[in-house]
């Protein structure tokens, strides 16, 4: 039985099935309220509904489980705290695992992820890090990039209602993204590829700037603007919305720190040790989540 934490989210939706179809038993245990859990299980698929501020909860999830993935993350999410979810409840999970005899972990992470780190998630990601390398079980740390399809539907977001591509900052900065599915099909391999353990591996799909993105959106559905949110806005809200919201408060944080170019990173040598892995770029997400315009 493989868990999947966090297995409603985005990660998780793209990953489950491919466990399953793989021919995994899979747990996914989410708090099933910002996604809900599917209507009905699929074969070889339990849901659990947990929160991981419980001990209970991660205990009932691990039991019988001979490895997890961490999928979890409170960043996106209005009303959730990534302290509680990327740090303390990786760092709760992680240890019921390896109480309960869980030969292996994944934990998903984030390029820059350092005690140091400019921005609090990436330090409570760097606490993650640090509790599966010293959990005494078989791991595997992931560093991704932004998800490339979670970065499109906010950019996209105002195109239907005003016609306008979301920009945050000046839009020049490279960024390297990862793509949903090539983080899922990384995670697939490391349940059972050796090569992949006791490692911190960091997993691209391309590198862009936010104006490339958008012209691409905009060239794809033949009208539209650019609606830009300047650096300087971001640096006031960075500030000035930590007590009415948190949420976009580390948002405008996490913009600042993107404008500084920290964000893009050497993706290919790790794409060059797994070449069977196919590499999802920005075309590919745009004909998944952009329908074209016809005529």
């Amino acid at each position: 039985m493989i868990l999947v934490v966090g297995g409603t989210g985005r990660l998780g939706r793209a990953l489950v099935p491919m466990l399953a179809g793989a021919g995994h038993q899979v747990r996914i245990m989410a708090r099933g309220d910002s996604q809900p859990f599917p209507d009905t299980a699929s074969d070889g698929v339990e849901p659990l509904r947990g929160d991981l501020v419980s001990e209970a909860d991660c205990w009932k999830a691990v039991a019988g489980c001979t490895a997890a993935v961490f999928a979890a993350s409170g960043f996106g999410i209005k009303g959730s705290d990534p302290r509680a979810v990327d740090r303390d409840g990786a760092i709760r999970l992680v240890r019921a695992a390896a109480e309960a005899g869980v030969e292996q972990v994944i934990m998903m992470s984030m390029h820059g992820a350092a005690p140091d780190g400019p921005i609090d998630f990436l330090r409570c990601k760097a606490a993650a890090e640090e509790s599966v390398r010293t959990s005494g079980m078989a791991w595997t740390v992931i560093r991704i990039g932004p998800l490339l399809e979670q970065r499109l539907e906010l950019m996209t977001a105002p195109l239907e209602p005003k016609g306008k591509v979301l920009v945050f900052g000046s839009g020049t900065a490279s960024v390297t993204y990862t793509s949903v599915r090539d983080a899922a099909a990384l995670v697939l391999r490391a349940i059972t590829d050796p090569a992949l353990r006791n490692r911190v591996i960091e997993w691209g799909s391309q590198t862009l700037t936010a104006n490339e993105v958008a012209q691409a959106v905009l060239a794809r559905v033949g009208h539209g603007a650019v609606q830009r949110i300047p650096p300087a806005a971001e640096r006031l809200l960075s500030v000035v919305a930590r007590p009415f919201s948190p949420f976009l408060a580390r948002v405008s944080q996490a913009g600042i720190w993107e404008e500084s170019g920290a964000v893009a990173f050497e993706w290919a040598p790790a794409r060059a040790e797994f070449p069977d892995i196919p590499v999802t770029g920005l075309s590919q997400a745009l004909g998944t989540l952009v329908p074209k315009e016809s005529g």
